[in-house]
């Protein structure tokens, strides 16, 4: 259950949903999942309000490719045989969304490039999307194949 999308929460309503190693605000922090945060409230992540909704967004699932290449051309060629969870609010990722391995926001697919085919019960047109892990597994650029 997410935390109230008002301003009446409390602490205990965030360590309910974050369950922390200890009931503080600090440790709330340090154990909550970042794609869990509301990003209307998320903010500087460093008080109360910034967990209003927190748990409550969801992940975006789509059918990707398993491994990232080094080009964009390696992942053209591969099938999307593996669902993979985003952050964003389209049926696909775009250029700023975090891709994640799980719907609850936890482990990221390594650096690379990766194909997305839509729609993929037509066989449809590819595109290839390449992560960085030096801004946390973001899409930071799209093309077609």
């Amino acid at each position: 259950m997410a935390v109230p999308d008002t301003n009446t929460f409390s602490l205990d309503d965030v360590v309910t949903e974050v369950n922390p190693t200890t009931d503080d605000l600090t440790d709330c922090f340090a154990d909550a999942t970042s794609a869990s945060f509301d990003s209307t409230y998320s903010g500087n992540k460093d008080r109360l309000s910034n967990f209003r909704n927190y748990g409550a967004s969801t992940l975006t699932a789509f059918s990707t490719t398993s491994t990232g290449g080094a080009k964009p051309i390696q992942a053209c060629g591969a099938s999307a045989t593996t669902v993979r969870y985003h952050d964003g609010t389209g049926v696909y990722p775009v250029v700023g969304d975090t891709v994640w391995n799980t719907s609850g926001g936890t482990g990221n697919p390594s650096s690379g490039y990766y194909m997305y085919q839509y729609p993929p019960s037509s066989g449809g047109a590819k595109k290839w999307y390449r992560l960085s892990s030096a801004i946390g597994m973001t899409v930071n650029l799209i093309g077609n194949c």
